[in-house]
């Protein structure tokens, strides 16, 4: 049976400081959640890492309610035997992209629960945020 993964933030490439990235390494109703930083540039990069490496059957990305990233893209990654396993000196292999919705139907309200599902093994994962869907409630193009 799929067990829950443990892993580790080890790379963002920019956050609003009152929703730092950080925030994702914990799972509790009290966590507020990362966002990219306000007007940053796209694309967004989140990277994480597990004690060794895993097979990934399933992967679950819950969105904010109207930052809403457009496309995410997901990788997975590892390092040659023998080498140190740092993220940024990884190889990174693409297993597709999901879409997500703008939710205007929901008048943005509503969060998003993504499960992908996934055959995969590696050390990290690299998920790519390109754009944001654009709303009157996301002044500062964030996406989270």
């Amino acid at each position: 049976m799929p067990a829950k993964l443990k892993f580790k933030l080890v790379f963002c490439s920019s956050e609003d400081p009152e929703f730092p990235a950080t925030e994702l390494n914990a799972h509790s109703p009290h966590t507020v959640g990362w966002q990219s930083a306000r007007f940053c540039e796209y694309p967004q990069e989140l990277g994480f890492s597990f004690a060794a490496p895993v097979h990934l059957s399933r992967l679950q990305v819950l969105s904010h309610q109207f930052k809403i990233a457009a496309k995410l893209e997901l990788f997975v990654g590892s390092c040659p035997d023998g080498e140190k396993q740092v993220y940024n000196k990884c190889r990174f292999k693409r297993l597709g992209y999901l879409s997500l919705d703008n939710n205007e139907r929901s008048n943005w309200q509503a969060r998003e629960l993504k499960s992908v599902q996934l055959d995969a093994y590696g050390r990290f994962v690299k998920i790519v945020c390109h754009a944001c869907h654009n709303n009157r409630l996301n002044m500062y193009s964030q996406a989270g």
